[in-house]
């Protein structure tokens, strides 16, 4: 278990980010990630403590912008109109398959936009050209660099108001794995700054699009499951807790090199799942202790992340030296 540090306490006077002191903060607009935000936390009130509103600064933008890190499934923000965002960060594999076994996540996605072929094929011709743009890519590196880069499309890139779908109008794809899976033993996304530039060229290129708001699962820590073979195995519910807390503290570095510049942007989702979390840590006494410790420290990692601070091992007890201090993250 990732023991808590109860003593320890930071600093958020980099950009100023005011942390609300309960989830029974109030929103001032009925936007779509803050209202799937209210409906998951009274749909399981067991996950209560997995959510977290947070409140940037304008900065240079016209009005606050408000991080929600949730405990829900991304379905819900597609399927359903009134949680539907703007635009979504999904996974993707390196060579931009999206009919790919890999991420499942971009599975969900595309079987939702398969539904409208025309909206599919307009996505497909999108992502020739990007290729077009990678004619040195070899058939085993790929176009995309895991973590680091991404491919933006419109669905569709007329962005026709009549389309109707139960996906975002726009979406961006960072790699986080190969299209076979099994990338993620390579351990580029142990290191925090590639999430972080991932997320901030996401972020920066949906912000210019028009998005207002922005939603995104924990991008890589679902891979966790696959690594019972890693040479740095750190217990298998363990090793996901390290990785969800590492995802995290890389999506929020990525959100706070964004936010200075933003203008469009108002609201962003972090979804953690919260079939993986119930499958993590089950129903039993010590079960749900656990939860809680991790809970606290996966909210401190974003926190920090906020605030333009990595999470260390050191900040875990250094029960996650192997997967936070991979790579010199």
């Amino acid at each position: 278990m990732v023991r808590d540090r109860r003593q320890r306490c930071f600093g958020l006077s980099v950009m100023a980010v005011a942390v609300a002191t309960s989830v029974g903060v109030a929103f001032m607009q009925q936007e779509p990630v803050a209202t799937m935000f209210r409906a998951d936390l009274k749909r399981d009130q067991t996950l209560a403590a997995s959510f977290l509103p947070i409140e940037v600064p304008a900065g240079g933008a016209t009005a606050t912008m408000h991080v929600y890190l949730t405990a829900g499934d991304l379905e819900r923000a597609f399927d359903r109109a009134e949680f539907r965002p703007d635009a979504a960060i999904v996974p993707t594999n390196t060579h931009l398959l999206v009919t790919a076994a890999s991420p499942t996540t971009q599975r969900m996605l595309i079987a939702r936009v398969m539904k409208q072929p025309s909206v599919m094929a307009d996505l497909q011709d999108q992502i020739a050209a990007r290729r077009k743009q990678s004619p040195a890519a070899t058939a085993s590196d790929g176009i995309l660099q895991i973590g680091i880069d991404s491919f933006v499309a419109r669905l569709p890139s007329s962005g026709a108001a009549d389309v109707k779908g139960a996906f975002p109008r726009q979406v961006c794809l960072i790699a986080t794995n190969s299209p076979t899976g099994g990338a993620v033993d390579l351990r580029e996304l142990f290191v925090q700054d590639r999430v972080r530039k991932g997320v901030a060229g996401c972020l920066a290129t949906l912000d210019a699009g028009g998005a207002g708001s922005v939603v995104m699962p924990l991008l890589g820590a679902a891979s966790a499951q696959t690594q019972s073979r890693d040479s740095a195995y750190e217990g298998q519910r363990l090793l996901q807790e390290c990785r969800h807390l590492n995802a995290a503290a890389g999506i929020a570095l990525g959100i706070h090199d964004f936010a200075p510049g933003r203008r469009a942007v108002r609201e962003i989702g972090i979804v953690q799942w919260d079939r993986e979390i119930s499958q993590m840590f089950g129903g039993s006494a010590a079960g749900q202790a656990a939860y809680r410790v991790y809970a606290e420290q996966i909210k401190r990692a974003v926190t920090k992340g906020l605030a333009g601070e990595r999470t260390t091992a050191a900040d875990l007890d250094g029960n996650c030296a192997a997967t936070l201090n991979a790579g010199g993250a």
